[in-house]
């Protein structure tokens, strides 16, 4: 069998969940199942992508689609063609943007339909394309994979796609999240905020994030403590951050508030491993990756009661209306002020994290291959 992917979101460094997905998925599909052919289609020079293998072709077609229309072109008009010439048996799209015009059996990985439902938090022209199409390639794919039960009803109802044809590849944990020694975490806290402790936001900066919520929380803590924590928000700010950017300078703790932009690896792992929590109370997420991750590490989580993450968090987090200010900052009082329940949330969070492994997610997605090849019923 050959299986064509689009590997546009294939990164040396992921920078988000999708491009997370791409990359600890392909790699491993491709290395389990030497026996068959993969064709990578990317839609520019990748420089530090390193997987290559010898069931492995690379193809580069152009122009590079980082825009609605240049998705058009480079799906319709320029991937059809290159489909056909590859042979493949299969078509493979992590990001979930398929050819309608291409007659190659074709696998859509949808991770959220935030776009369906809070269209206002993304430009325009971006929200009006993903509206409109992503019905068609649901209706177009012979299966589809997403990544979460809730993702599985939410496609099914607001899409009208048959359960039956949609499956779960939870995200997974990748292998260098783990807890840090005391030494560690304390040196690195030192570094971070002059050693004190802190609260910890991970992800891109867009409005469903809540960050709004974080920082309005924290400055509620900080209120009505004399406790002395620190936040800090890490990720890339990704549009629509004027909100955000004019709630931090109008903190009284503004001072405290500390921006690292986007980390990766080992730093990633210090930083969920140092914290007194990861905050994360989106106001809709497909999965939510940041949690997982944090639980790994040992460290408590303050979750969103809403969409996927309670599946995510299990009993090993605490949950918060994102909308309650009061909410969350009385779960953040908690956790600073109870040692008993910051250990056993730790000790939880290892465990319920232990489910969401990158091997499990590549199988899950193997099988979805084989089903749609008719290998596997």
């Amino acid at each position: 069998m050959k299986v064509a992917i689009s590997a546009r979101m294939l990164k040396a460094f992921p920078d988000d969940g999708i491009s997370r997905f791409t990359n600890e998925v392909v790699k491993r599909i491709i290395k389990n199942n030497p026996g068959h052919r993969f064709a990578l289609i990317f839609d520019r020079e990748q420089e530090g992508v390193t997987i290559f293998s010898p069931n492995t072709e690379q193809y580069l077609l152009k122009p590079a689609a980082r825009h609605p229309l240049q998705w058009y072109i480079w799906h319709e008009w320029q991937l059809p063609g290159l489909l056909k010439k590859t042979g493949a048996d299969i078509f493979l799209s992590p990001d979930g943007i398929l050819s309608l015009r291409s007659g190659v059996p074709s696998i859509a990985v949808i991770h959220d339909l935030n776009f369906y439902h809070r269209p206002y938090d993304i430009p325009k022209h971006i929200s009006l394309y993903y509206r409109y199409f992503f019905r068609k390639f649901a209706q177009k794919a012979v299966r589809i994979i997403t990544v979460s039960d809730f993702c599985k009803r939410d496609i099914s109802s607001c899409l009208k796609i048959d359960p039956g044809l949609i499956d779960i590849a939870y995200n997974g944990v990748s292998e260098y999240f783990t807890p840090a020694e005391i030494h560690v975490t304390d040196k690195f806290r030192k570094e971070l905020t002059g050693g004190n402790p802190y609260f910890l936001f991970v992800g891109r900066f867009s409005p469903r994030k809540n960050i709004a919520g974080v920082i309005n929380g924290y400055n509620r803590f900080r209120g009505s403590t004399d406790l002395r924590h620190k936040l800090v928000l890490t990720g890339r700010k990704l549009f629509l951050n004027r909100k955000t950017d004019s709630i931090i300078r109008s903190s009284p703790w503004s001072g405290d508030i500390i921006l690292t932009g986007p980390r990766h690896d080992e730093e990633l792992r210090l930083l969920y491993a140092s914290a007194t929590a990861l905050v994360f109370v989106s106001w809709f997420e497909g999965f939510g990756i940041p949690a997982a991750e944090a639980m790994r590490c040992g460290t408590p989580v303050i979750l969103s009661n809403t969409t996927s993450l309670p599946e995510v968090g299990g009993e090993a987090a605490l949950y918060s209306d994102p909308g309650d200010i009061e909410e969350i900052c009385l779960a953040m009082v908690k956790i600073a002020t109870d040692g008993d329940l910051r250990q056993s949330l730790a000790m939880k969070g290892e465990t319920e994290s232990k489910k969401f492994t990158w091997d499990k997610t590549a199988e899950i997605v193997w099988q979805s291959i084989e089903k749609a090849a008719g290998i596997r019923k």
